[in-house]
């Protein structure tokens, strides 16, 4: 099957009125922080970037992070297990979200205990300004686990909101939701305070055997929900406060809560009805700039983050093991993970040509409060049912081993416009751990201004990623250390204005990927000891090289149509532990003010196939095709009106389950829906 191929890209005059709604999700021309640590035009940024603003989001009709994310270049939203949700960069995958770094307001949300993000976390999307991706490596910046990709989220503050707004979703999937935002800018005083909550049924697939079915018909018994519904039901809350001062004293206060958040096609891959996670995360951070000269800065910033999780998971349902555990086996975990930074930053723009900015801090992590029970013994030899008991009193608890991380870095970075229109930008990084090995993060970054309408850059990198307490307490080996993961990335990326109406983007990159660290339990789920009471095991697995393209292309028809594509395509090695994502998606919107103060939007997306993993023997999982619409009018101002149908063609898209065989028929994903909004301006 012939693969269409788009390519070459980007960048329009941003007075180009008819350029407006092209912005939409691939902007340019804005200036962006994320690449380079301070704010600089996104063609001269030393990354592959992208950037969303609000606008972009309204226009989608998007509900939730993962909406908007699902639209761009190179990444990939799918599931895993216990209703968790993995967005992908370039064909990495992995349950926890490892490989991906994710920001709030700069700040990182790092899951030290288990590994990558919070674990049920995500965001709601009334109260962000702007969303800024890096596709590709960003530890030289900011450290472990920002290996395929840095997501920035940067929230409202009082001068941008400017008044007040309330509002709600409802609509299919038992979906409700409501907010409230109110900010001002005054003489010295800018403050914004932001209220989100909402309820949903959540995506509701057909499983017709699971995990409990094959010990079902092992032995005879009849304990399996299936067939059955997944569960993706989950109910949150996002409150924040944003305080500024004379534009140099910043304070920013946040708690997100998930609760009953449902476990999809069950945490050991037999449907769980009754299973849930809660998480309640706080975050605090105080960051302050000083300007000695107009050459040299300083910028520091203090921060908490505090992430109370707690779940209860229905592993495998009552009478399982031929009615051996007449109550199931159950997992009852609870812990408290708190992390506290404090990082500083000069600039210093006093040699001709140069900025050159040198950093330090001090991040320390530590768990506590902890509590590991399960209600189960299963052996080779027998199985029994038991009461709740902490997992410590049968031996060493992973979960217990490792309780605190502090980690030192510092970092030095140049940027020369040593010729005109060439930008040299130079960096490296050091961190120190305390309970692992250090982590070194160089990068090269070559960007040149051909003309006003042609970019190209040539960039390296190399990042890493620390092992999370869990992977470094429990490796496949009893005595051996798991190592820290790594990966070396050459892109090359060239950017064009055709005209004022057409502009396309195209880069290229290979990247190396050592020592992943990878989960034995994905191949061993089927014997008798993968609900034992250290369920899983991990190992380091050899290099892993990939291979991309990612394009872009934007078209403005008329000032009220306008229309984008991208193309990419992944080629990863083929092992046990690729195959779960595509290699090849397009992606698509187009946008049409059909009548004055009336829009519609078509959202079209074609995820190719997944190859799946080198020892799952099952045929690769079919592509699918999903498209939306949204309707929106503001004729009634101050009121606005949005309605979303997703998935208007009734398509059944299924991402790959873990396990051939205790879940064959994969996970599926995205019933048809609609979503209806209403939203008052004061």
């Amino acid at each position: 099957m012939t693969k269409p191929l788009l390519f070459l890209v980007i960048l329009l005059p941003e007075n180009t009125p008819a350029m407006d709604d092209l912005e939409l999700i691939y902007g340019n021309n804005k200036m962006i922080s994320i690449a380079s640590g301070h704010a600089v035009p996104i063609n001269r940024a030393p990354s592959v970037t992208s950037v969303i603003t609000q606008d972009d989001i309204e226009a989608i009709g998007a509900r939730r992070l993962e909406d908007v994310l699902e639209f761009l270049p190179g990444i990939h939203v799918s599931s895993a297990r216990a209703g968790n949700k993995v967005i992908g960069f370039r064909g990495i995958y992995s349950e926890a979200n490892t490989q991906v770094l994710v920001l709030v307001n700069g700040i990182p949300f790092r899951n030290t205990a288990i590994g990558g993000k919070p674990l049920a976390w995500t965001m709601p999307v009334k109260n962000i300004s702007q969303i800024e991706i890096i596709r590709g490596p960003g530890s030289m910046l900011y450290g472990g686990d920002a290996t395929t990709g840095v997501i920035n989220i940067i929230t409202k503050a009082g001068g941008e909101i400017g008044g007040g707004y309330v509002g709600g979703f409802f609509g299919s999937q038992d979906s409700y939701e409501g907010w409230a935002q109110y900010g001002q800018k005054e003489t010295d005083w800018e403050y914004a305070v932001s209220l989100q909550g909402g309820t949903t049924g959540g995506t509701k697939g057909i499983i017709q055997r699971d995990a409990q079915t094959v010990l079902d018909g092992m032995l005879g018994t009849a304990a399996s929900y299936a067939p059955g519904f997944t569960n993706f039901g989950r109910d949150d809350i996002d409150a924040r406060i944003d305080l500024t001062f004379q534009d140099w004293l910043r304070l920013r206060v946040g708690y997100q809560r998930f609760n009953n958040v449902r476990t999809g096609e069950g945490a050991a891959l037999a449907l769980d009805p009754k299973g849930w996670t809660d998480e309640d995360i706080y975050n605090l951070d105080l960051s302050m700039k000083h300007q000695f000269s107009d050459a040299l800065g300083l910028d520091t910033t203090f921060y908490f983050i505090g992430q109370d999780t707690r779940w209860n998971y229905n592993l495998l349902p009552a009478g399982t093991f031929g009615g051996s555990l007449p109550q199931g086996a159950e997992s009852r975990t609870t812990y408290f993970q708190g992390t506290t930074g404090l990082t500083t930053q000069f600039n210093y723009a006093g040699i001709q040509k140069h900025k050159a900015t040198l950093g330090a801090g001090i991040i320390y992590h530590w768990v506590t409060d902890v509590s590991n029970k399960i209600n189960y013994l299963i052996t080779p030899n027998f199985v029994t049912q038991i009461p709740l008991t902490e997992v410590s009193a049968f031996g060493s608890d992973p979960v217990l081993s490792s309780k605190t991380r502090t980690n030192f870095y510092a970092l030095f970075q140049d940027e020369w416009n040593f010729a005109n229109d060439f930008y040299l930008t130079t960096g490296l990084r050091y961190d120190y751990y305390s309970d692992i090995l250090d982590g070194i993060s160089p990068r090269v970054s070559l960007v040149w201004n051909a003309n006003n309408n042609l970019t190209a850059k040539l960039l390296y990198g190399r990042s890493f990623r620390p092992p999370s307490f869990l992977e470094k307490n429990l490796p496949l080996s009893p005595g051996t250390n798991i190592k820290s993961e790594s990966v070396n990335t050459l892109e090359f990326q060239i950017e064009n204005k055709w005209s004022p109406r057409l502009a396309t983007s195209a880069n290229l990159y290979w990247f190396e990927f050592n020592n992943l660290i990878t989960s034995v339990s994905d191949s061993t789920l089927t014997s008798m000891t993968s609900v034992s009471p250290n369920p899983v095991a991990f190992t380091n697995i050899p290099k892993i090289n990939g291979i991309g393209l990612e394009t872009e292309m934007r078209y403005a028809f008329a000032d009220d149509l306008n229309f984008s594509v991208n193309y990419s395509y992944h080629g990863v090695g083929d092992s046990n532990q690729t195959g779960l994502l595509p290699k090849h998606m397009i992606k698509s919107l187009i946008n049409w003010e059909f009548v004055k103060g009336w829009r519609v939007g078509a959202q079209l997306n074609w995820i190719g196939e997944r190859h799946r993993p080198k020892n799952d023997p099952r045929v690769p999982l079919r592509g699918y095709f999903i498209a939306g619409l949204t309707l929106s009018t503001q004729v009634a101002k101050p009121i606005e009106f949005v309605i979303r149908a997703n998935n208007i063609f009734g398509s059944l898209a299924k991402e790959p389950s873990l396990n051939p065989i205790l879940l064959p028929g994969d996970v599926p994903l995205y019933d048809r829906s609609v979503l209806g909004q209403i939203k008052w301006t004061f």
